[in-house]
């Protein structure tokens, strides 16, 4: 039991008032190692991104003395504005959130690190900074990928679960504690703790007792955290449960019901004794806007010079394996319900039907007999998708957006397939970074719908980026 002193009130009442926080639990010590860990490697990240950039900028030049004293002084300064930026609390960040910041981190810390060196009178050139920037976002979003995917594995293994008992047992808690029950969630539903006026079984977790023993049932199940379901509780029950998070050093998470928002669109705000979560507005301005095509103009054609030669060798493999033209040509559909032709190497035969109806929202088909071989491997590695770079160079579409399905798809399920397009029309999307061709047609929608609900210049970037590692891993690819 927790220990605690016992304070005389008078000759008939005795309050009991603990002592201490307990002792962190295994799995919260792990996420501190994590977060020590993180701290190293951003510090490694910094000073080998200086190092790099001064022979990349000088020409393998010896560092002198005052670039010594910058790069002796960077680790300090990194760690405390990524610790600003909260980098550190590996168990309260998502990885599209901490994405967002580590962008916000990298460009204060250069800028701190520039302003050091007018203190130091070193030789911090335009070149040096804004190679020193470039590598240490790459180093940094490397680390932390990798930090990532230890934190997954160790989750899946069962090694880095926090033991939560969830406050309410029906309807929201019963959803929730199937969500958490889900591997590599990292956490591990206990039960369930009913809160005042509530007394109705739960479902295959068993109900541990109500909110008036929570305390006991912290110390008995070696809790890590609380899980409050929020429509099940009044406020007076919350306070309480605050109160025994507080007092016995666990965590209290509170369920917001808003899966289709990102954390980075939320804020709290208290209107009187309310606290209320407000949603920042993400219809796109005119300079959002302008920031999006400039993006999409750039790097569209960036990737569409740099891939080229494949383009090219992709051409002579389709005209020499299967008659027919090398590129597909085929209407599509954008925002505003707007229709284009949109580009796309020749993946198969033109002799055979399509053998199923072509109407069905998001229509692909397995093993489909008219992929060619060269068709095949195009496919495996989305090649076949590269024209499409021409159609985001000429505006018709973005390299980042809900992917463009076929007139007569979006004409049939008007209904299902409207909202997608308040947006321009995509390469690649949230969809396509969560399963691909693997998605059922209303998980997509949903997960185009989030998309637009959550739009942001640093989410079109994570998602191209996570897009790469979605092409090499080759699921749903067919």
């Amino acid at each position: 039991m927790r220990n605690s002193i016992t304070v005389l009130v008078d000759q008939a009442s005795v309050l009991e008032v603990p002592l201490a926080v307990p002792p962190p639990s295994a799995t919260t010590r792990q996420y501190r190692k994590i977060a020590l860990g993180l701290a190293a490697s951003d510090a490694a990240a910094i000073c080998l991104a200086l190092i790099l950039s001064y022979w990349l900028r000088f020409d393998l030049q010896l560092l002198p003395g005052r670039e010594l004293v910058l790069i002796g002084l960077a680790p300090l300064v990194w760690v405390l504005v990524f610790q600003a930026f909260s980098l550190y609390s590996p168990m309260y960040i998502s990885p599209a959130e901490e994405f967002r910041r580590i962008f916000g981190a990298t460009g204060v810390g250069v800028v701190l690190l520039v302003m050091v060196t007018f203190w130091s009178k070193s030789s911090f050139s335009r070149g040096w900074i804004a190679l020193t920037w470039a590598l240490a976002l790459l180093f940094e979003l490397l680390a932390r990928r990798l930090w990532r995917l230890h934190q997954h594995r160790r989750k899946l293994e069962g090694r880095l679960a926090l033991r939560t008992l969830i406050i309410g047992s029906t309807g929201e808690a019963i959803r929730l504690a199937q969500t958490l029950a889900a591997p590599g969630s990292g956490f591990l539903p206990l039960g369930y703790v009913q809160p005042h006026g509530i007394h109705e079984a739960g479902d295959t977790l068993p109900v541990l007792g109500g909110i008036d023993q929570l305390r006991e049932l912290i110390a008995e199940q070696s809790v890590d955290c609380l899980f409050v379901a929020s429509t099940l509780v009044e406020s007076d029950a919350l306070e309480v449960v605050s109160q025994a998070g507080r007092r016995q050093g666990v965590q209290v998470l509170v369920s917001a019901n808003m899966n289709h928002v990102l954390s980075s669109r939320v804020a709290l705000q208290q209107v009187g004794s309310v606290i209320a979560l407000a949603l920042r507005p993400v219809r796109l301005t005119g300079t959002q806007a302008i920031a999006k095509r400039a993006f999409d103009l750039v790097a569209g054609s960036l990737a569409l010079v740099m891939t080229l030669p494949v383009w090219l060798a992709a051409a002579i493999a389709i005209r020499l394996t299967s008659p027919g033209p090398v590129f597909f040509h085929q209407e599509r559909v954008t925002k505003g319900g707007r229709t284009f032709p949109m580009h796309k190497f020749r993946t198969m035969r033109q002799d055979l039907p399509a053998g199923a109806d072509t109407t069905v929202p998001f229509f692909k088909i397995d093993q489909d007999p008219r992929i060619t071989r060269v068709g095949h491997l195009l496919r495996k590695w989305s090649l076949d998708e590269l024209p499409q770079l021409w159609n985001v160079i000429m505006g018709e579409m973005s390299l980042v957006g809900p992917r463009p399905l076929p007139t007569e798809q979006v004409a049939a399920n008007l209904e299902l397939l409207g909202p997608r397009h308040e947006v321009p029309a995509g390469m690649t999307g949230w969809w396509q970074i969560n399963g691909r061709s693997d998605v059922a047609p209303a998980q997509a929608v949903r997960l185009d719908a989030f998309y637009i609900e959550n739009w942001s210049l640093t989410f079109d970037f994570y998602i191209a980026l996570k897009t790469m590692a979605t092409v090499v891993e080759r699921k749903g690819a067919y």
